[in-house]
C-alpha cells in the first residue's frame, strides 16, 4: 500500500489491509467477466493485446498495463513487458507515476468541500492563501519583466484553479524554473507562496493555460479541511473507493511493484534519472497537479465512480450534479480552442474541472462521443471515460516523451471497436 507516513492518523496501516472505520466499499462490482456477457468482443480485445505487445516486443516501450471497464465490469486487464528492463516483469498491479492524471483527483477533493458548503467556486484564493492578495500581472507577458507589472483585473478564484484560467504558469515553465518556484522539498504552503510571488502571465479568466493551478488548489483543500492534503485524500477518497495502491510515494513494501521511467532515444530506451526526492521517498510537496502514484486497477475504480455519478459500491464521493459539472466544458467559447501546446490546440475538446471534455466529436482525430472525458500524464499514462457507452480505459506506462508512438490513441481506438451490439 502507498500512503503518506501521516496517513496512519486517518486510520491506515502502512502495510497489510485497510483498517479505517470510514465508509468501505461493499462487495466487488468491478469483478472480471467474460467480455461477451456485457457486449464486448474477446476477439477484438485480442487485437488490442497484439498491438500493445508489438510495441513491447519491438522495444518501443519497456512494459505496460492496460485495462478496460464496460458497464461497470472488468473486461480487460493485461500486463506485458517489464517494470525494469530484463529484471522485473510487469504486473497487473504495478505502480506508476501518473503525473497529470493526479489533477482529476485533486479536483474531486475540492468539489467535495464545495458540496459541503465549506468552499465556494467564486471564493478568491486569497481568502485561503493570503499571499495571493498581492499577486501582480506582467505588463508584457512575453518580456516577463519583474519591474513592469500591474494589478490583475480581478482576483483569482477557486474556479480559476479548477479550470486552468488563473493566469498561472506550468511547473516546468522557464518562468518558474528560473525563479525556483517548484521544489519537491517545499511544503504546499511554501510552494503556494512562491507561486504568488511570481507575476501572472495574464489576467484571471482571460486565457486557458496548462498550469500549476491544481497544486495550489491542494493547498486550498488543506486550509479549508484543516488536514494535510495527503491525509484528506486518503480519508475522503482513497479509502472509501478502495484505492489501496494510490498515494504520493511508494513505501518499501511496495517498491518491488514500481515501474521505472524510460526515455526514447536514438540508441533505444534509456532510464530516466530519479528526481532529487525520488518517488520512493515521502516528499514534503504533495503535488495535486502531478504527484500521485497509482495502479491501473485503482484508477479504473476512480473513473467508474465518475461514470456512476459519484458513487462506487455503496460509497458516495460526489453528488451526481457535481460530477456532471466536473465533466462538462466550463471554458467560455471566446477562449477556445486551446491546448497544452498553444501551437497545436485541442480542436475537439474543452475543459471541465480537472479534466478534458469532448465538445465536438467531429473534430476528433479518432472516433469519440461528445461528453467523453479524461486526461493523461507526462510519462505516458492515459485515462479516459465514455458516458455514452459506460466505458473506462486506463493505460499505464512510463515513457518520455509521453506521446511516443501515439500508443494511447491506438489503444483507445481499438478498445472502442471492441464494443459490439448486445
Amino acid at each position: 500500500m502507498m500512503w503518506s507516513k501521516t496517513a496512519a492518523l486517518a486510520g491506515f496501516a502502512l502495510s497489510g489491509v485497510l483498517v479505517t472505520a470510514t465508509a468501505q466499499p461493499s462487495g466487488d462490482n468491478l469483478s472480471r467477466v467474460l467480455p461477451e456477457t456485457v457486449g464486448v468482443s474477446s476477439q477484438r480485445l485480442e487485437l488490442v493485446s497484439e498491438m500493445l505487445r508489438q510495441h513491447v516486443d519491438d522495444g518501443r516501450v519497456a512494459g505496460l498495463v492496460a485495462g478496460m471497464l464496460h458497464e461497470g465490469k472488468l473486461v480487460y486487464l493485461e500486463s506485458m513487458g517489464w517494470q525494469v528492463l530484463s529484471e522485473s516483469p510487469m504486473r497487473d498491479d504495478s505502480l506508476f507515476q501518473i503525473r497529470s492524471m493526479s489533477k482529476p483527483m485533486t479536483a474531486v477533493a475540492a468539489l467535495q468541500l464545495i458540496e459541503r458548503g465549506e468552499l465556494g467556486l467564486d471564493d478568491p484564493v486569497a481568502k485561503y492563501i493570503p499571499s495571493f492578495d498581492s499577486v501582480r500581472v506582467f505588463s508584457d507577458p512575453v518580456a516577463q519583466d519583474f519591474a513592469a507589472t500591474r494589478a490583475p483585473s480581478r482576483a483569482i478564484t477557486v474556479a480559476d484553479l479548477l479550470k486552468n484560467t488563473a493566469g498561472l504558469s506550468h511547473r516546468f515553465s522557464s518562468l518558474y524554473r528560473e525563479n525556483g518556484v517548484r521544489s519537491r522539498g517545499d511544503t504546499l504552503a511554501e510552494l503556494s507562496d512562491k507561486v504568488a510571488a511570481v507575476p501572472l502571465i495574464g489576467d484571471p479568466g482571460e486565457q486557458w493555460v496548462y498550469s500549476i493551478s491544481l497544486t495550489v488548489l491542494g493547498r486550498v483543500v488543506e486550509v479549508v479541511s484543516g488536514m494535510a492534503f495527503d491525509e484528506y485524500l486518503a480519508q475522503e477518497m482513497f479509502a472509501p473507493l478502495g484505492l489501496a495502491d494510490t498515494g504520493f510515494f511508494v513505501p518499501p513494501e511496495s517498491q518491488s511493484r514500481l515501474a521505472r521511467a524510460y526515455a526514447v532515444g536514438s540508441e533505444g530506451l534509456q532510464l530516466v534519472p530519479p528526481m532529487a526526492i525520488p518517488i520512493t521517498d515521502d516528499p514534503p510537496l504533495k503535488e495535486g497537479a502531478a504527484g500521485i502514484v497509482s495502479s491501473a486497477p485503482d484508477y479504473l475504480r476512480f473513473l467508474q465512480m465518475l461514470l456512476n455519478g459519484g458513487e462506487l459500491e455503496g460509497a458516495r464521493i460526489l453528488q451526481g450534479e457535481t460530477v456532471a459539472a466536473m465533466t462538462r466544458n466550463q471554458i467560455e467559447p471566446r477562449l477556445m480552442p486551446f491546448g497544452t501546446n498553444p501551437e497545436q490546440p485541442m480542436l475537439d475538446r474543452g475543459w471541465g474541472y480537472g479534466v478534458a471534455v469532448v465538445v465536438d466529436a467531429e473534430k476528433s482525430a479518432y472516433a469519440t462521443h461528445n461528453g467523453e472525458f479524461g486526461w493523461s500524464g507526462s510519462l505516458g499514462t492515459f485515462a479516459w471515460a465514455d458516458p455514452v457507452t459506460n466505458t473506462a480505459l486506463v493505460l499505464m506506462l512510463q515513457v518520455q516523451p509521453a506521446g511516443a508512438h501515439a500508443l494511447a490513441q491506438k489503444f483507445k481506438a481499438l478498445a472502442a471497436q471492441a464494443i459490439i451490439e448486445k
